[in-house]
């Protein structure tokens, strides 16, 4: 109904404003399919596929791709990733043990070869069929005898090949020789079916490895390639910003992981069933170019697992984003039952601020709002998109790093639909929730000026009304209510308190004890700790 003409399969879709016109466009790809790469332009009730008239010609297919402003001048910038589905057919020695792949899909037509001399006695095989057992397609010697377990011992029984048609048949066929001699793998399949034989087999040792006919790895290394928007035309800006090449990526995002301002590069590899796992990439932005970070202060790759991608959270809520690898994609026999790894980030890193939107006006999410972040550094643009690729989607919070300014003069949203929304004096270390529909501002965490206030609970009501105040040191504290016209309705605290929690309380009543009607009214303090907060009172 949108003109979305999509016909082959995606592995991602970014929905993001790139051409600031106020609504959603698209860009989808993926590798396993070898599909083209296409942005769609959101005309308001139709999309129309402006891939061409963005980046001057077609895009390659990809395996990743995200949206952010790298150069911090208030549009959307984008990074992609050209990487491959990397599962084709491989042998390997462990020690002195011998593992084997076969992959038969799409066109390939299966008959992959394998062949090897075992050492002292009789070897013991585990073969297995998309990571089962699976006896009825596992065939033995000279009669195609099918295995009673998942652990055969291969012995001179087993010598002469079975019957069969390379090619036309579906199978694992294993055999020996001779007596002693060399054993003989072939994985069989018609054309066109999909799936895969793997085995290991436990021996004293291996000689003359040897294979043929496999479906063969050619995955050319390649950098990220980086696309600056100018005013929603496209200009690669991948070497002059210094990036190299990974040999198999699988995933690329945007992040400030030094909280300094600006965003920095990762770069997820996933490795190939030759190579297996590959240390992942993280370029940070200097400016003028990208330095690509290594050693022990970095995240190593796992020669045990395919990586299939990553999300970038604050997960132990300190302030710095850590970093959540998912190990595992592959058939299992790569992938060995990997768990997801979290990374911890443990700095060095600036101060920083969360910004947390609630629902818009009409009650929507607020996916397309934009951020701005102002602080003696400079101005921080951020922007809430539904950016999910492989369904990996980073927490629609946005994170600001501001360096080493501790307070933002203000945070200025400019809401989907229109309407925008600022909150000034904000303190460095908080997380501020700003919710369109409510008109309401919470800010928690964090002692960038000295203080930090939290929200008004419960919100709206009857009885007792709470704030809590963190103080870092003694403070003057003066607090008191007042009403919509400004006139002072009670004073509930004017004392000098040291650093620590203070909580404060307002029962609903007026400096002379009577009820107040019900509405809107306003907690201001005045004095070392400056703030208003809005309460909301029920009769």
């Amino acid at each position: 109904d949108w003109g979305i003409d999509e016909g082959e399969g995606t592995v991602g879709g970014l929905f993001a404003d790139y051409d600031d016109d106020g609504d959603p466009d698209l860009f989808v790809g993926g590798e396993e399919f070898m599909r083209s790469t296409r942005l769609w332009r959101n005309d308001g009730s139709t999309f129309a596929d402006a891939t061409v008239d963005a980046f001057g010609g077609t895009l390659p297919a990809i395996a990743g791709a995200d949206f952010g402003d790298y150069d911090n001048d208030g549009d959307l910038d984008l990074a992609i990733c050209e990487g491959d589905d990397a599962i084709y057919d491989a042998w390997g020695i462990d020690g002195n043990d011998y593992w084997f792949f076969a992959h038969h899909r799409l066109s390939d037509d299966g008959v992959d070869a394998f062949t090897f001399t075992s050492v002292g006695g009789s070897p013991v095989a585990i073969l297995e069929w998309r990571g089962t057992f699976a006896a009825g397609r596992i065939f033995l010697g000279p009669s195609g005898v099918h295995p009673g377990g998942p652990v055969v011992v291969l012995t001179d029984a087993y010598v002469g090949a079975p019957t069969f048609t390379p090619g036309v048949d579906e199978g694992l066929y294993l055999w020996r020789e001779s007596a002693g001699g060399p054993w003989q793998i072939r994985v069989s399949a018609p054309p066109g079916t999909f799936g895969n034989y793997s085995g290991t087999v436990f021996t004293a040792g291996v000689n003359s490895p040897a294979d043929s006919s496999l479906e063969q790895i050619a995955v050319p290394p390649a950098p990220p390639r980086v696309f600056r928007n100018d005013g929603g035309t496209f200009v690669e800006t991948t070497t002059p910003l210094g990036f190299t090449a990974s040999g198999n990526p699988r995933g690329v995002a945007w992040v400030d992981f030094d909280n300094d301002g600006d965003l920095d590069l990762h770069l997820t590899n996933k490795g190939t069933s030759e190579t297996r796992g590959e240390a992942d990439v993280l370029w940070r932005n200097d400016g003028a170019a990208f330095a690509a970070l290594s050693g022990a202060g970095w995240v190593d790759g796992d020669v045990d697992h395919l990586t299939d991608g990553s999300v970038w959270a604050d997960v132990d809520g300190n302030g710095t984003l850590d970093l959540i690898v998912q190990n595992g994609t592959g058939p299992t026999f790569f992938h060995n039952l990997a768990a997801p790894a979290l990374y911890r980030n443990d700095g060095p890193t600036g101060n920083w601020l969360a910004v947390a939107l609630g629902q818009t006006s009409t009650g929507g999410t607020p996916v397309g709002a934009r951020v701005a972040v102002h602080s003696a550094g400079g101005t921080v643009h951020r922007r809430v998109t539904a950016n999910s690729w492989r369904g990996f989607q980073r927490p629609l919070a946005l994170h600001f790093g501001l360096g080493a300014d501790t307070v933002a003069d203000s945070v200025v949203v400019e809401w989907p639909g229109g309407g925008h929304q600022t909150v000034t004096g904000v303190p460095a270390n908080a997380r501020i929730t700003l919710s369109q529909s409510q008109g309401s501002t919470e800010v928690v965490g964090g002692l960038g000026r000295g203080f930090v206030v939290g929200p008004v609970t419960p919100q709206p009501a009857l009885g007792i009304q709470r704030v809590e105040l963190r103080l870092a040191a003694p403070a003057l504290v003066n607090v008191a209510v007042f009403d919509v016209t400004g006139r002072r309705v009670r004073s509930l605290l004017s004392e000098r308190r040291g650093a620590g929690t203070v909580r404060i309380e307002w029962d609903g009543l007026s400096s002379s004890g009577r009820s107040v009607p019900a509405g809107v009214y306003f907690l201001r303090g005045t004095g070392d700790v400056e703030f208003q907060r809005k309460v909301v009172r029920l009769r």
